[in-house]
């Protein structure tokens, strides 16, 4: 009698296996989504150092246009100097070389910038291991990935 209970009781829940199975997939699934979308976050921060390298320009001209000069690349610094000084030209205090490598990882590992550098002489050359160098000319007005 107590066997013919058991045969007639219907199955509840899951086996182990069945549960294992489960997470396997869902295992497989996370990391094929995961991979798929590093590859656009890589795109996302190199369109942003990319952003950021060419918001510069406005502030570069508006400085010698002013009579200032465009000091070394140094994050944080002031980008627009007085002349034989390190201190901000007036009017420019606010605008500072943006810190790229936290933004985006990028680091500018080349800066085409000296004392009293002309605009046209003005280039910056940006990488990343694992991804694009970024080459930002501003005598073309424009940041590209050769």
């Amino acid at each position: 009698m107590k066997n013919q209970k058991n045969k007639n009781r219907l199955r509840v829940g899951f086996t182990l296996i069945e549960i294992m199975t489960v997470i396997a997939i869902i295992g497989i699934l996370a990391s094929v989504v995961t991979v798929s979308l590093q590859g656009g976050v890589d795109k996302s921060k190199t369109a942003s150092a990319i952003t950021t390298m060419s918001s510069l320009l406005p502030e570069i001209v508006t400085c010698q246009d002013d009579g200032g000069r465009i000091s070394a690349y140094s994050a944080g610094a002031a980008i627009c100097i007085q002349a034989g000084s390190t201190t901000a030209l007036t009017g420019h205090e606010n605008a500072t070389w943006p810190n790229i490598l936290a933004k985006t990882g990028y680091a500018i590992i080349k800066a085409g910038i000296t004392a009293n550098v002309d605009i046209q002489a003005l280039s910056f050359t940006a990488t990343k291991t694992g991804q694009p160098t970024i080459t930002c000319d501003y005598s073309d007005n424009e940041c590209t990935i050769p």
